[in-house]
């Protein structure tokens, strides 16, 4: 039997169809097309974004475009992140093209480097001299004390005077690199901002637009994830800006990753298409586990990538007999054909979910004495308070007879207590409120209303809807809630 390997979550450097699990080749050839269909007005059009949250991809997708476009481009991937200690971005930016221009002439590097370090020392520290990103929006702080000192050194120099030579120097650069046999054109990738200090990130985009887009023949191409700018604008105006605007007054246009809301490539190359049939359901693992993480809402494509690996890790405990040590070891999916436990695979895919983006909800589950006091609690604020007693009663019964260590192929799953006993286990942690009809019938369901740790009451709702809590049983190991939470804090 063969086990998938673990996928890295590094960006992919040369993504194919093969390895393509997000679907994002569709939307890096878009925007190939485009700027290579565009370039007569690159003199007018040269910062482009590509908006993605953290994780999405972005890398990957930036990576593809510069490996797709160097026929085309002279190309540079600036990966800001390595450059973060650096006490000024734009500056490491300016070094970073000019060490790649293996032809620059040392008057030019000198030139260059001398007149943008003018320019770009003490970007965003002072509030003595201004200059606005845009009309009437926010203003770019030089340290005056930094450029000064500069000037001081040698030649009288005005910063106007040091702006227009960098100009020309900028332009000599781009001319030097497009020169001869080389493309016409240049493309910079920034990469990495959202790993930035906001400071860097507004100060490295601000010396781009303001600085580094004089010249004919540079685009500016940046990965960018908005969460980020957005605090960072946060952070330096307060609430004097509005993001969305910052980034519009920045960027001429903008291209957003796709949304990933199938990521059943990927999930098909740790699951196969073993049909498990849940009563009258008869649908292959891959989708269920796809739907697993649509449910909850768990869609980042570099989180999911993470539990699934950590998943792997306790396959391959099982393959290697290290499951011994774990014993009663869960009956999960092995990728072998055959229908194991469904309970058992999706519980220790949520357990892993909590472990390792939710510790405290991690902890906290099975903690029965914080559920006796949030539910009792939500319980009093219910609309009517008729026979609240009788309720509390009831759930405290249930509590007290913890199910939590009771091995998951014994659960009578047709008797409503036992049905009670196992709900009230993997039920939310802390409800704010819990009406009476909630707690009537064979679960706790109905009015509960949850305002913090959703994902919680998501995987509690999963299990109701999917009548998964009727097949808890089947094909069920003798591993208990208790032992299998035991299993994944030890084992990973």
């Amino acid at each position: 039997m063969t086990h998938p390997k673990l996928l890295s979550n590094l960006p992919i450097n040369d993504l194919s169809s093969e390895t393509d699990y997000l679907g994002i080749i569709d939307k890096g050839d878009l925007i190939k097309t485009f700027l290579k269909g565009n370039k007569d007005q690159f003199d007018e059009i040269k910062m482009f974004s590509l908006y993605g949250e953290w994780g999405s991809g972005k890398s990957s997708l930036m990576k593809y475009l510069e490996k797709e476009l160097k026929a085309d481009f002279n190309t540079f991937f600036f990966e800001a992140w390595e450059f973060e200690k650096d006490e000024n971005l734009s500056m490491s930016l300016l070094e970073f093209i000019t060490s790649k221009n293996i032809d620059i002439t040392e008057e030019l590097c000198k030139d260059i480097l001398k007149y943008g370090g003018r320019i770009l020392r003490g970007l965003g520290k002072s509030i003595k001299l201004n200059i606005p990103l845009f009309t009437n929006g926010p203003a770019i702080e030089l340290d005056p004390s930094a450029f000064v000192e500069e000037v001081s050194k040698s030649e009288e120099l005005t910063f106007y005077k040091a702006l227009r030579n960098f100009k020309t120097e900028f332009i000599r650069l781009e001319d030097n690199i497009t020169k001869e046999d080389n493309s016409k054109y240049n493309i910079v990738f920034i990469d990495d901002l959202d790993r930035c200090e906001p400071e860097q990130v507004l100060n490295l985009l601000s010396a781009i637009k303001l600085f580094f887009t004089y010249g004919q023949k540079t685009i500016f191409f940046c990965g960018v994830d908005k969460k980020a700018v957005e605090q960072a604008v946060k952070t330096k105006y307060g609430e004097i800006v509005i993001s969305n605007e910052y980034l519009e007054k920045i960027f001429d246009i903008s291209f957003s990753m796709p949304q990933h809301d199938n990521l059943l490539k990927m999930i098909k190359y740790y699951f196969d298409d073993t049909y498990y049939k849940l009563e009258e359901d008869n649908i292959a693992i891959s989708y269920r586990i796809n739907e697993f993480f649509q449910y909850l809402e768990f869609t980042n494509p570099r989180r999911v990538k993470k539990v699934l690996n950590k998943y792997q890790i306790l396959r391959n405990m099982k393959f290697l007999s290290l499951s011994e040590k774990f014993i009663p070891f869960p009956n999960i999916d092995e990728k072998n054909g055959i229908q194991k436990s469904y309970f058992e695979t999706i519980f220790v895919l949520y357990l892993i979910i909590l472990h390792e983006f939710y510790p405290e909800l991690f902890d906290n589950f099975l903690n029965f004495d914080i559920k006796r006091k949030s539910y009792f609690a939500g319980l009093k604020k219910s609309d009517s308070v008729r026979d609240v007693s009788a309720s509390i009663e009831k759930i405290s019964a249930v509590l007290e007879g913890n199910k939590s260590n009771t091995s998951l192929n014994e659960f009578v799953l047709s008797g409503n207590d036992s049905k009670w006993g196992f709900t009230i286990c993997i039920a939310p942690s802390i409800v704010d409120h819990l009406s009476l009809a909630s707690v009537s019938g064979n679960y706790l369901v109905g009015q509960m209303v949850v305002n913090e740790n959703r994902i919680e009451y998501l995987f509690y709702k999963l299990m109701i809807d999917s009548n998964a809590i009727n097949n808890v049983a089947k094909n069920s190991s003798s591993s208990s809630l208790s032992s299998i939470k035991k299993l994944v804090s030890s084992a990973l």
